[in-house]
């Protein structure tokens, strides 16, 4: 039955897929869908992409454990993320955004820019790498496959997909996939209307092991303000009202969503077999829903997890083919931006099969952000004055830490802290970087 309402499901994101691709007949339709995006297409998009595998399993496991703390894991960040793009959003809008890469080498020039680039496209890997890794450790129990081949069978349906359609598809997916996981979230909670309350008073401790989930919350915030995902669903929209109402409806829809996470993570703490479980809702699915609720609820966190590893997918290619190798042939920029899709899913499937954590991942991807063009980014997007240099060593010093923490997490056995730990440092050292490049270039 799984393996069936799967296979349904993946028709229609190919049918939707075929159906947009031949609204694609340029770069600005591939990637931004012409920006005539409106209000609700925005909601849908924002909402579906940001609500990902961590934001349903991770954070479901996290309530099962420690009740309303759950809430800093991502819920925290993510709503704290909008509220400032709501914030923003006129900013952003002024810039006409293409890609990161390209407002940053208008202002510190090719060698920012070019790094900036590589950071970009490593950290759009990791993030669908995240979602892959979550999808190997869901969906493989319920399709009776190994995790390798779970994993790849999710980053060929992503794949296939957004290679077809672009951004459209991912948008009008979006539309879909939100509607499954609204209804199954529903759903799922109303499964649990007659047990009894699974709340104990320790679960209110909104406020324990507060230094984590401050760096957490601030790693998370920081990495998807500079993020160009939501920059480009705000480019793609018609206008800056219709980008902004789409950033509030969707900010209630999160925190309606982390509502009903939460309440399905400690509800499920009434069925047998979750105690040692590494996905509590999974055990739930499989053994205690009926078999149609099941599919359907298997299917809500199916879309949850491939909406963000697309968005994730089509701002790897954007970056690929816009920054780091410059693709000029402006007739032939579709075919690239396709064959650039794959590489991006391709590469996050390689990662995904090397890596076991979902909020390891997704916290290494984001560090690499907050650490290594926050503040660059920042400056250039409310200050005028040009300081290449002070982007130059913020990057080097910031973003280069970052990625010595990533690799010492998975390999080496160098004296570092881990994240989030490690913010701090990475941070000091961007902040470092940019002081003494501002004081120099000030001098010049």
């Amino acid at each position: 039955m799984y393996l069936t309402g799967l296979f349904i499901y993946f028709a229609l994101l190919v049918v939707i897929g075929i159906v947009v691709s031949r609204k694609n007949p340029d770069f600005d339709a591939y990637f931004y869908g012409k920006r005539k995006m409106g209000s609700f297409l925005i909601f849908f998009t924002v909402t579906a992409s940001w609500f990902g595998a961590a934001s349903i399993i991770a954070t479901a496991n996290s309530a099962y454990k420690t009740g309303v703390n759950a809430l800093w894991l991502l819920c925290i960040p993510t709503l704290t993320t909008i509220i400032i793009f709501v914030i923003i959003n006129k900013k952003v809008r002024e810039t006409r955004f293409v890609s990161l890469p390209v407002l940053l080498e208008k202002y510190y020039g090719k060698v920012v820019s070019g790094f900036a680039s590589f950071l970009i496209f490593f950290y759009m890997v990791v993030l669908a790498a995240s979602q892959l890794v979550a999808w190997g450790t869901f969906a493989g129990n319920f399709l009776g496959t190994g995790y390798g081949i779970t994993v790849i069978i999710g980053a060929a349906i992503v794949i296939f997909y957004s290679y077809l359609g672009g951004y459209l598809s991912i948008v009008f997916t979006d539309a879909l996939q939100f509607l499954m996981i609204t209804v199954s979230l529903i759903y799922f909670v109303v499964f649990f209307k007659n047990s009894p309350s699974a709340f104990k008073p320790a679960d209110f401790n909104f406020f324990a092991d507060s230094e984590h989930n401050l760096l957490m919350t601030a790693s998370f915030t920081l990495a998807w303000v500079i993020s160009p995902i939501i920059w480009q669903k705000i480019a793609s929209a018609r206008s800056a009202k219709s980008s902004r109402w789409g950033l509030l409806m969707s900010l209630a829809a999160l925190a309606f969503f982390y509502y009903l996470v939460i309440q399905a993570g400690v509800y499920s703490r009434n069925f047998p077999a979750t105690e040692n479980s590494a996905d509590v809702l999974g055990v739930v699915i499989k053994n205690w829903l009926p078999v149609g609720g099941g599919v359907l609820v298997f299917l809500g966190i199916a879309a949850a997890i491939m909406s963000t590893a697309a968005t994730a997918m089509n701002v790897g290619a954007l970056t690929l083919v816009k920054d780091v190798i410059y693709i000029k042939h402006k007739n032939r920029t579709v075919l690239y931006a396709r064959i650039a899709t794959f590489i991006c899913g391709a590469l996050a499937a390689l990662v995904a099969l090397r890596f076991d954590s979902i909020i390891k991942t997704l916290g290494l991807a984001s560090e690499i952000m907050a650490e290594g063009l926050f503040i660059p980014g920042m400056y250039m997007l409310f200050f005028k004055k040009k300081r290449p240099l002070a982007a130059l060593l913020s990057l080097f010093l910031g973003g280069g830490f970052s990625i010595v923490v990533f690799i010492n997490a998975y390999g080496l056995s160098l004296p570092l802290p881990q994240w989030p730990d490690s913010l701090p440092y990475g941070l000091g050292l961007s902040l470092l970087g940019f002081v003494i490049g501002y004081l120099l270039d000030k001098k010049k």
